[in-house]
């Protein structure tokens, strides 16, 4: 197996014995010109960019310019709120791009003065080549300039996929033979922790040249793509380049490629830094990864048998593409509403994870927007919807409930590196929320994670999937009622794979976020008997969840977060944080944030969509936590007296939340729970160790310590339809859809 252990200190000399690199025919007489910006303070690129640097002016007969820029009056790598935030920081010696060969970036939040802007222009205008990395698709920090990055490289920096889960990576295989992935490993599962960036869409100038996703199920999203924002020009971008990286060869053979590609000098066939060989690289640390270490053995947020990947690493690969048939001839009811005929893709729009509705909160403090697409981005071929993968997905335009709903799909064969757990992936979400997945799974027992499963949910009964470069056919009825949850019935090729289902959770993983709270005080009883900055009061509360949110909170109904402000979050990573103010102008996205349960306590998983009891108990200003009936913590609670104007929420927080120096877009749902909470009890006195026994042994407290009991089983379900849009993914494969249709059912 490929091996990838690797010393940035043993750079120079690896790479002198394991090739011959300078190339012949590059003389002296010209060296080219190439200027590394550093300006991050999270991922060492003021320690790996002159790395690099002094080696190609050793080596490569190249001329290299390091230019290090800091943000003033910031000692956090995140900018706090409205405190200490300069004006400009003026980037010394930028004017080293005037005669640049090329740019390579590395920068985050940077501040430049109005001049630097246009100095930076220029270079662009005039056709230049230049590589960024990683956070320079969030590069710049003031509000009127978040979409710096869009029209030079050509895609965005929407958010952060969840950490702990490893990132995987893939290579297009229409991309197979491009310069910069020469002696790249087509399929890689790098053992870090931090989660990729959500990045499509792309532009329509810009060419994927790899995707990748965080863990095996998380969506897949554009890592390394080029663009030209001029005619020809030649840019670059990968959003990896964290630590973990700069400790591959396989990493930094993909970066000299592109600088060598970039300069139009030949690329050779196994790379500028051919790894072929790895045998003798010493298993050495250059430098301590902190925060951003190793994976963990069992990140335990989505089942274990996603971890078993064939091979971490596979370097070489090849794709065949087979002759895709014409799509089948179909019977379409007379009352039908026909979504696609194999010509007419008018009823569907564009979509991805940040336009609404929304299935992800964006990052507000470095979001960079993309351009306002309306159309769908799929082609049309043979009379069939082809997904693009890394360009967004598509939704219908108008909203549908109870329905049947009709789709004929074609899973295309895949280069032969795709490991299997990644082929043919793609999924239709019902109501924008309930994803049935699609994927190559030809003979194959059933998983939550298979053909025709809900997704992440429930297996389909039986398995009567097609092989690839097949015409396949879904028929799904889908009944769900206002209050209520959805019932499924699922025929995967004519065969019955789920009879009137339930899922037990508010939607699958990504889909549509939920937009209203569950159950909401007013604010006399909210500043009240529901205030959590009383000194004697408890909470107990039931809920299942695969993802995170507010369990509950107390805070201003349409005010921004205060220092009054409290609530219970479920966090990523399997974390229980108690948010205890920290609203204030002034303030850091983290105050007031204390850790109850973190996930180096794996004893609980929290988002396992299994059922958990936590209890929250607080006397005189100490709180205590109970999960599942043992004690796990105990924290201050910071009272504020005289607080108004408060309202209690179950699963959810304030609409209007601080986020760093930024707002969440009004009106985004601020940290809606996304799962099921089944029951939430307020007392108004604290609970002692009897008492949890008691509750966790289903014995009942008295009545008269109760405030609120709240059960949503206890609420009638509405005979109004839940209504919402359908949503095709598009993930990794270039699956074709066709014979879109669906069919009012009877009330």
């Amino acid at each position: 197996m490929h091996k990838s252990k690797f010393s940035f200190h043993k750079l120079i000399t690896i790479i002198m014995i394991n090739y011959f690199f300078i190339s012949l025919g590059h003389s002296d007489d010209h060296k080219p010109h190439v200027v590394f910006w550093a300006g991050e303070e999270e991922y060492g690129a003021h320690w790996s960019l002159p790395k690099i640097a002094d080696d190609l002016e050793r080596r490569f007969n190249i001329k290299a310019t390091v230019i290090h820029s800091w943000r003033s009056g910031v000692t956090d790598y995140d900018m706090p709120g409205e405190v200490n935030i300069p004006e400009f920081d003026e980037i010394k010696g930028l004017e080293a791009i005037k005669d640049a060969d090329l740019l390579v970036m590395h920068i985050r939040f940077r501040i430049p003065p109005a001049e630097q802007y246009e100095l930076l222009q220029e270079y662009f205008d005039s056709g230049k080549p230049a590589i960024a990395l990683r956070t320079t698709s969030h590069g710049m920090w003031p509000m009127d300039k978040k979409d710096w990055f869009v029209p030079f490289f050509g895609g965005h920096y929407k958010g952060h996929a969840g950490n702990q889960e490893g990132t995987t990576t893939i290579v297009d295989g229409d991309q197979l033979d491009h310069p910069i992935l020469r002696g790249v490993p087509k399929f890689r599962f790098w053992n870090d922790r931090a989660g990729i960036y959500i990045t499509a869409p792309l532009n329509d100038t810009a060419t994927p040249l790899m995707m990748g996703k965080t863990g095996v199920n998380g969506p897949a999203q554009p890592v390394t793509w080029i663009n030209e924002y001029k005619k020809g020009q030649k840019l670059m971008y990968t959003s990896l380049g964290g630590l973990e990286q700069f400790r591959h060869p396989d990493f930094i053979n993909m970066i000299y490629n592109a600088i060598y590609w970039a300069l139009d000098r030949e690329v050779p066939e196994h790379g500028v830094l051919d790894n072929r060989d790895l045998s003798f690289y010493e298993n050495e640390s250059p430098f301590d990864v902190g925060a951003f270490g190793v994976l963990n053995n069992n990140p335990h947020n989505r089942p274990q048998e996603d971890l078993a990947i064939e091979n971490s690493v596979i370097l070489n690969g090849k794709f065949e593409k087979m002759q895709i048939p014409a799509a089948p001839s179909t019977n379409i009811p007379e009352n039908a509403v026909i979504l696609f005929d194999g010509k007419d893709k008018s009823k569907w729009r564009h979509w991805d994870l940040s336009v609404r509705p929304v299935a992800m909160l964006p990052d507000a403090r470095a979001v960079s927007p993309s351009p306002p697409y309306d159309e769908a981005r799929w082609e049309i071929i043979d009379g069939s919807l082809e997904a693009k993968p890394g360009y967004g997905s598509i939704m219908t335009r108008e909203d549908y409930g109870n329905y049947k709903l009709h789709v004929d799909f074609l899973i295309p064969n895949e280069p032969d590196y795709v490991p299997e757990k990644f082929k043919g992936t793609g999924g239709i979400f019902l109501n924008g929320k309930y994803e049935i997945e699609i994927k190559d799974s030809y003979k194959k027992d059933p998983t939550i994670i298979s053909n025709g499963s809900i997704f992440s949910l429930i297996a389909p009964s039986s398995n009567p999937s097609k092989k690839i470069n097949t015409w396949q056919s879904l028929d799904i009825e889908y009944r769900h009622y206002q209050g209520g949850k959805p019932e499924i019935t699922v025929y995967l090729n004519g065969v019955k794979i789920h009879d009137k289902v339930v899922p037990k959770v508010g939607k699958t993983p990504y889909g549509i976020r939920n937009v209203s709270t569950l159950f909401m005080s007013n604010e006399k009883e909210g500043s009240s008997k529901y205030n959590l900055n009383n000194k004697n009061w408890a909470v107990e509360t039931e809920f299942k969840t695969s993802e995170a949110g507010y369990l509950f909170s107390s805070a201003p109904m349409n005010e921004r977060w205060t220092d009054g402000s409290k609530g219970l979050r479920l966090w990523w990573d399997n974390m229980l944080v108690y948010r205890d103010g920290g609203g204030a102008p002034g303030s850091n996205w983290l105050d007031g944030y204390k850790f109850l349960y973190e996930p180096d306590n794996v004893e609980f998983n929290l988002s396992d969509n299994n059922w958990h009891n936590v209890i929250l108990s607080s006397k005189n200003g100490r709180l205590k936590l109970y999960i599942d009936g043992k004690f796990i913590n105990e924290i201050e609670n910071d009272i504020v007296d005289s607080v108004s104007n408060l309202v209690f929420r179950v699963g959810q927080s304030s609409k209007v939340f601080k986020l760093g120096a930024s707002e969440l877009p009004d009106p985004f749902p601020a940290e809606v729970f996304d799962g099921e909470i089944r029951k939430l009890t307020f007392y108004n006195k604290s609970l002692k160790d009897s008492d949890v026994k008691k509750l966790i042994s289903g014995e009942k407290l008295s009545k008269k310590m109760i405030v609120l009991d709240w059960d949503p089983s206890k609420m009638e379900t509405s005979k109004i339809v839940e209504k919402g849009p359908i949503r095709i993914q598009s993930d990794l494969s270039k699956i074709r859809y066709s014979n879109i249709w669906l069919q009012p059912l009877d009330e």
